[in-house]
């Protein structure tokens, strides 16, 4: 018994073929209009552990302990302005952070972190970070899991404005 296929034409392929390519490509500009995949390349990563994230750049719902991407702002010779880091919010309006002479961090009382490795770096002592504030409107405080990393306990609050997206840690 043999099967006979009729093979189709050059051009009927090539109209499916069109076709394919063109909702491939409506795909990705959609995806790619909301969505952008981050890469964090540091040695010591802020959030051990993970590397890829998938960010939401219409996601800009600030919920605190979710991971987001701010962008840099006035953190020259570290990061140039816009530079995107990927930090947890840990504090917003309204809520007390705490730094205290141990180098622990806390927000509203509740420990956040330890450690202000980067004061030498940035030339000066640890001393200059601790006290307390209450952050104002449209104050943000972020931070990494590592005691390396470089976020509000340095530079302090981010606004509103700063943040770029929601992130979601893929690996």
């Amino acid at each position: 018994m043999s099967f006979l296929v009729k093979r189709q034409s050059w051009s009927r392929f090539g109209v499916k073929a069109a076709v394919v390519f063109l909702l491939i490509t409506v795909f990705w500009l959609v995806f790619k209009s909301r969505f952008s995949i981050g890469i964090d390349t540091q040695l010591v990563k802020c959030i051990p552990g993970y590397t890829v994230y998938l960010i939401d750049k219409h996601d800009k719902t600030l919920i605190k302990d979710e991971i987001f991407v701010v962008l840099s702002s006035g953190l020259n010779p570290i990061y140039e302005d816009g530079t995107q880091l990927v930090k947890y919010l840990r504090g917003e309006p309204g809520d007390l952070i705490e730094i205290k002479d141990n180098h622990n961090i806390y927000v509203d009382g509740e420990f956040q972190g330890h450690g202000l490795s980067h004061s030498q770096t940035l030339h000066s002592s640890p001393e200059s970070y601790m006290g307390s504030r209450t952050l104002k409107a449209d104050e943000y405080w972020f931070m990494g899991i590592s005691d390396r990393s470089f976020d509000s306990r340095y530079w302090g609050s981010a606004s509103s404005e700063q943040v770029y997206g929601k992130a979601y840690p893929i690996f």
